[in-house]
């Protein structure tokens, strides 16, 4: 009986239901931030935001909330658009990884090295651990598709040799 690879087609199915996951969160994002553009809409959220708990004596919470209750509609707009470009990338990605394409691979590599710089530059400027996580998730996998990405070239190369 065949034993499945740990370095195969799972991990990549691993990747892509991150990227999966990472998209459907960003469209939720992105209509949620839609919603935000009629003032009725913010009003209801500055209201419900103040009954959570964490809203209050919470100095950044606290600033946090007043940015995004103060946007205009047109800016919340822009957010919304680039929430959605964003989940669009990702979904491609996913769909790719998930099919097994090596152009998704270096798709994947390319859009998560270009985050990169910005969320170490995240890390030193306001740490948080989630943030740390992240970062460390997406050097993660970097790492492994551009492994994977070089063992397949060299395969290749060794195959075309013979």
């Amino acid at each position: 009986m065949h034993r499945p690879e740990l370095h195969g087609p799972r991990t990549l199915a691993l990747i892509a239901a991150f990227k999966y996951l990472k998209s459907a969160l960003l469209v939720a994002l992105a209509l949620g931030l839609f919603h935000l553009r009629h003032p009725d809409a913010v009003a209801q959220l500055a209201d419900w935001l103040r009954t959570l708990p964490v809203a209050t004596g919470h100095e950044l919470v606290s600033r946090a909330i007043h940015e995004v209750l103060g946007l205009d509609a047109h800016k919340v707009g822009l957010f919304s658009l680039v929430a959605l470009i964003y989940a669009t990338l990702y979904a491609i990605e996913g769909f790719g990884l998930w099919r097994g394409a090596r152009w998704a691979e270096y798709l994947t590599v390319v859009s998560t090295s270009l985050f990169i710089p910005v969320e170490i530059w995240e890390c030193f400027a306001r740490f948080t651990p989630m943030k740390l996580i992240g970062l460390v998730i997406n050097v993660a996998i970097v790492a492994y598709l551009v492994y994977l990405l070089r063992t397949q070239h060299s395969h290749a190369s060794r195959s075309a040799r013979k």
